[in-house]
């Protein structure tokens, strides 16, 4: 009984790590920002920005956070919020600095546009949505 729990537990951990890739492309992190934004999960959304750190801790950041879900939860509701969104395409630059994913997105209204999401790449080597040009 154990070997079969112990062998059901390898496979849970096994599938879920093959499940999640590589997380740090700029694809990856644009679906992961949109679904935060179907979720409204809009502290999870300023986690994926590449915010400068200031000595004055993280008020920058929830200041952030307050006007994403103000604005996004209007915006959301207006449109009935995001069914599904698909990613279209990634650029990345060719210093590698840069990219932009283009994503489809498909509201509950029936609605639908594409957005262009601008990434960069952090000091860490991780990919960060940028509001930057």
């Amino acid at each position: 009984m154990k070997k079969l729990f112990f062998s059901m537990f390898v496979a849970v951990v096994t599938l879920t790590l093959w499940s999640c890739g590589n997380a740090n492309t700029p694809s990856a992190v644009a679906e992961k920002a949109v679904k935060c934004i179907q979720k409204a999960d809009y502290e999870g959304y300023v986690d994926l920005m590449n915010l400068k750190k200031t000595n004055e801790g993280n008020n920058e950041k929830e200041q952030l956070v307050a006007l994403l879900r103000e604005k996004g939860t209007k915006a959301m509701e207006k449109k009935q919020g995001l069914k599904s969104y698909e990613v279209l395409s990634e650029e990345i630059s060719e210093d590698g600095k840069s990219a932009t994913v283009k994503m489809k997105m498909v509201y509950g209204d029936g609605s639908g546009d594409t957005q262009d999401l601008k990434l960069v790449k952090n000091d860490d080597g991780d990919w960060r949505l940028t509001m930057g040009k």
